[in-house]
């Protein structure tokens, strides 16, 4: 595989997460796109976007992807304990 090949690391159906995720990467230093289909003509339809890095940096993406997830996820947690 070529390294410069863009993968996928990430996917979802939030255009705004997958903005988050993409900045996430580039603030270490990981070039990254974000892509996706609109389904315009299917109303409620919501399209998924995937979060897409050259091929050798995907791994180290993925892992800042998944810490990135772990934080939020005890942050989440924080804030339900204290309500």
């Amino acid at each position: 595989m070529d390294p410069t090949e863009p993968v996928d690391v990430y996917a979802t159906r939030s255009p705004s997460e997958a903005e988050i995720i993409k900045n996430m990467l580039e603030a270490e230093g990981i070039e990254a796109d974000v892509t996706g289909e609109i389904q315009g003509g299917f109303p409620g339809a919501t399209p998924e976007v995937t979060v897409m890095v050259h091929a050798d940096h995907a791994d180290r993406a993925r892992h800042l992807i998944l810490t990135h997830q772990e934080r939020a996820a005890e942050s989440a947690d924080v804030e339900d304990a204290g309500d």
